[in-house]
């Protein structure tokens, strides 16, 4: 049990927390890491490399590095010299995930589409390949109301803020105006709370089966109340106990067997070779340093009402979106067909905002559609479907 006396120390070591010193807990972050990296059998320069095999291998495009300054994001960007404009697109991927997860659209943006001169894939910071910030400068959500060792006490703004503000000073450094801004996921809720705070840099958004339109059920259950099952998701979630820990528990054989097995569960379709290069780029970001992954319990909230289950943005979208977005921006929401987020309160909580943004100003330009034959992971289900929804005119 990850929960019991006997396997905490061990899980503060190995989860980058702290290591016990007497009576108390005194964080090393240098101890932590070495002992990790033995471990699981990664480090920062394995995960870089894995993403740069991942890139080398099912892209034909050239990847450069994205020289971003003093920014702490990790990106890479592709050239179109056939463009006939000097649009950028940036496509930020969702929790637990990387910029290499992209890999199947670089070459089709490129190739049928002369809009965008640059493609930019990004890390948020504290996942992928980007820094990763300890635990107590990272969106930690105490699990007590006395705080923890560990708790950084963000607010959900200043944890949505850990994210956008390094996207927002990448742009800066790079003079990017007027970009397209794809979002997957909780990178779709991010992408959209960045385009609220800063529309002058936007002037399309994608979300592609984002998380966090609706607010939480009035009639939500409380924990007492819930089946036995749900009353341990609910205390593991409450503790920041993320897929990630789990894994690194795991060490590097099984670990790597597990994300694996995950991987061509969630994503059958890819042909062996795809999916061995990014089990391999998944397994290194999965067990690197925790920081960002603590945005699933600071960000967001799991409820049960007695017509459904899901999760919730603590600072919902729905009504941020009704008041205060730009309708300079054309705005299109996608979800999968077969896709998990796209429960009917989500769905019909983004469908809502689409409607109201057009009924409150006619030059609005937003729209909600359904990528055919996809489920959570759209951009790789469907790819073709994907592309062209970027490419189109919104």
């Amino acid at each position: 049990d990850i929960l019991g006396l006997r396997t905490r120390p061990i899980c503060r070591v190995l989860c980058g927390w702290s290591v016990g010193v007497g009576h108390h807990y005194v964080h090393n972050l240098a101890m932590s890491r070495a002992i990790r990296q033995w471990w699981t059998q990664s480090n920062h320069s394995l995960l870089l490399r894995s993403q740069d095999n991942l890139l080398k291998s099912l892209v034909s495009a050239p990847a450069v590095s994205l020289d971003g300054g003093s920014s702490p994001i990790n990106g890479v960007q592709f050239r179109n010299n056939n463009a006939s404009g000097d649009e950028t697109l940036i496509l930020s991927h969702g929790f637990g995930s990387g910029l290499g997860f992209y890999f199947a659209n670089i070459d089709p943006l490129l190739q049928r589409g002369n809009r965008y001169s640059r493609v930019i894939l990004l890390d948020w910071l504290g996942m992928g390949g980007s820094e990763r910030p300890s635990c107590r400068a990272s969106p930690t959500r105490s699990w007590s109301e006395s705080g923890s060792f560990c708790s950084s006490h963000f607010s959900p703004t200043q944890a949505t803020r850990f994210f956008t503000d390094p996207l927002h000073k990448l742009l800066e450094t790079h003079e990017i105006q007027n970009a397209t801004l794809v979002g997957h996921s909780l990178g779709g809720y991010l992408a959209a709370r960045y385009a609220l705070r800063h529309p002058e840099r936007i002037s399309r958004l994608v979300l592609a089966s984002p998380v966090g339109f609706p607010a939480k059920p009035i009639d939500a259950l409380p924990p007492s109340q819930l089946s036995p099952g749900m009353r341990l998701f609910d205390a593991l979630w409450s503790a920041n106990i993320t897929p990630q820990q789990l894994v690194r528990m795991m060490g590097g054989s099984r670990g790597r067997k597990s994300v694996s097995r995950t991987l061509r569960k969630q994503i059958p379709h890819l042909a062996s070779a795809s999916s061995d290069l990014l089990a391999d780029y998944l397994y290194h970001i999965t067990v690197a340093h925790p920081s960002g992954e603590f945005a699933m319990n600071s960000l967001l909230e799991g409820a049960a009402s007695p017509e459904s289950v899901g999760v919730f943005a603590r600072e919902p979208l729905e009504d941020r979106m009704v008041n205060a977005f730009d309708p300079s921006i054309r705005l299109k929401i996608l979800f999968g067909d077969r896709d998990w987020m796209r429960t009917s309160a989500n769905e019909g909580s983004a469908a809502r905002v689409v409607s109201e943004l057009q009924t409150r100003n006619t030059a609005s330009s937003a729209s909600i559609h359904l990528v055919p034959n996809a489920g959570h992971h759209l951009y790789l289900n469907n790819a073709p479907d994907f592309v062209s929804h970027i490419l189109s005119d919104f």
